[in-house]
This record gives C-alpha cells, structure tokens and sequence, in this order.
C-alpha cells in the first residue's frame, strides 16, 4: 500500500512539476521583455544570465522562508556538511549554472528552436544515467516513451524558417552541455536522496543555495564583465518595480516546481520524474495561448500544427512511459 501510494505521489508530483516550469518559462519570457531589459546596455549583452541569477536568487529566498517558518533551517549545516548534502551541491552546480547558463548561451547563438530541440534529448540521457548509477530498472515501454517525448518536444520547438546568421554546430554543442547538465542535476540529486538522510525539501534548499551564490559571485560578473556590471544589472532591475516583483512571483513557481521535481524523483526515481518533467514544453505553449487571450502584447497564441502533433507525441509518450501497469510478481 505504501509503494502504491508514493507511485501515486511521485506521479502527481511529477506532472505538477512540468506544468508549473512551462508556467515559469512564460513568465520569464514577460519578464525578458519589459524595459529594463530592452533598454539597459549590460542587460543587453547578459540579461539573460543575470535574469536566471535572480531567478534563483530570489527562489532560494522563498524557500529560506518556508524552511524557516517550519523550523528546519538549522538542519542545513549539517546536511551540507553531510554525503548526501554533498551530491546535492553538486547536482545544483550542474543544473543551475552550468545547464541554464549552457542554454542561454545556445539560444544566443543558435536560436531558442535549436536549443530547445537539442536540449530536449535531456530525459534519454537522464534515463541512462540513472540505470547506471541508480541502478534504476527500466522496461521497454518507458523508453520508447522517451523517445517519443522527445520527437514530440523536437516538433514543437521546430519553427520552419529560413534564420540566417546563426552558428548551428556551436548551438549544438553548447545546447548538449545544458542537456548533459539537467540529466546529470536529476540523477545526482537522486543519488544524495537515496538514503533518505536528506529529504527533498533539504535537497532543494541545498541547490538553491549552491547555485544562487555561484550565479552571484562567478557567473554574472563573467558574462557581464566585472563584478561592478552585474551589480549595476541587478540595480536596474529592482529600479522598475512591476519587473522585479513579477520576477519574484516567477521565481516561487519556478521553486514549487523544483520542489515537485526532487519530491517526484525521491518517489518514483529519476528516469520516469524526468520524463514527467519534461512536459513542461507542451505545458508552456497550452499557458502561452491561454494568456495570449489577456496579453496579447506578450503572447502571440497561434495555435500550429506543430504544436498539435508535437504536444499529442509528448501526451503519448509520458502515458506509455509512466502510466502503465507494472507486472505482477509470482
């Protein structure tokens, strides 16, 4: 009964953590056009980056709070100081700075369809790692899932167009580093919570922590060139009010869903967690054309067949990976 129910649990978690990451991605994208970044010279040229940089900083302030208001925030020195603490520093360096800066490099040479479709094997490669390391068992079906999410995720973020100007080898090999970084952050941080000495919730005060700091002192001031800029970055931002606040409010979606995510990988382990988090892609096209009714200054809500068959091909892969009736034992 207990199996039962944390299948039940890592499954909902899971779904929830790709809906709420396509919902995060929205709302960043709002954020990335509003003045300060349209207009400023440093957050031009590492917008971007100083943009993740207090998305994280301010998630990782959300969750301080609410592990404050529970009481267990004198827990975190010894659960960094810990093994398993220890493999989920690791894992934040890996999905944080490394995968998201990785990625917002690559749409900045090769397009945001490019790294998207490039970055979108992550679950395959995930999977692989968590058989290896986690010694995960994994059937057939989840990786023809797998694959088909894939497919699926590749069709959506096709865009048929003739772009010139952009590197496509350079994308792709720095598109594969953010892949390579997402697969590794959901296997590692799978392998801290193995024991059950830090829980998910610990687990994820841990990387935020970790790469909130890395994105503050190492990778802002190197894309924006000084520690100086990226200060000044950060100051034009909180100089617009309604730029700021919604990017806190993005940030807290953005921890619910790294919250959902680790929960779901404690649950259900980390191959069929990254196949559900992974529908965050036709999650953010379905928040992108309900929006696009309200804001249609923001979103331009074309529905194509693309998107159809692409959000169809992930439906059916997760289905096949993840919803299926395990057999029973003789």
């Amino acid at each position: 009964m207990a199996i039962i129910k944390n299948q039940r649990k890592g499954l909902v978690t899971g779904i929830l953590s790709g809906a709420t990451w396509g919902l995060d991605a929205v709302m960043l994208g709002v954020v990335m056009v509003m003045p300060p970044f349209v207009d400023n010279p440093i957050l031009l040229m590492a917008g971007g980056i100083i943009c993740s940089a207090l998305h994280d900083i301010f998630s990782a302030i959300w969750l301080f709070a609410y592990m404050g208001a529970k009481g267990r925030l004198k827990e975190l020195p010894s659960a960094i100081k810990s093994r398993d603490g220890r493999y989920c520093a690791l894992a934040a360096i890996f999905g944080g700075p490394m995968a998201m800066t990785a990625y917002t490099v690559a749409i900045g040479i090769g397009g945001a369809a490019l790294a998207a479709s490039v970055t979108a094997i992550y679950p395959l490669l995930g999977t692989v790692l968590a058989v290896i390391i986690l010694k995960e068992k994994t059937g057939l079906q989840t990786w023809v899932g797998l694959i088909i999410c894939v497919i699926g995720i590749v069709i959506l973020g096709y865009t048929p167009s003739g772009d010139e100007g952009v590197n496509v080898a350079l994308g792709v090999a720095i598109a594969l580093i953010a892949a390579i970084g997402w697969a590794t952050e959901g296997v590692v941080s799978g392998y801290g919570m193995k024991d059950g000495n830090v829980d998910p919730q610990m687990a994820l005060t841990v990387r935020y922590l970790v790469s909130a700091l890395l994105y503050m002192l190492v990778v802002a001031p190197i894309f924006a060139k000084g520690f100086g800029s990226s200060l000044e970055g950060y100051q034009v931002i909180f100089s617009y009010a309604p730029c700021w606040i919604l990017l806190s409010f993005t940030a807290l979606i953005g921890m619910l869903s790294f919250f959902c995510w680790y929960t779901s990988i404690d649950n259900i382990g980390a191959g069929k967690a990254l196949c559900l988090n992974v529908t965050y892609s036709c999650w953010s096209v379905l928040f992108s054309l309900v929006l696009s009714i309200f804001f249609s200054e923001y979103f331009s809500g074309t529905l194509t067949w693309f998107i159809a068959i692409g959000a169809v091909c992930i439906i059916s892969g997760v289905t096949l990976a993840t919803l299926y009736k395990p057999n029973k034992t003789k």
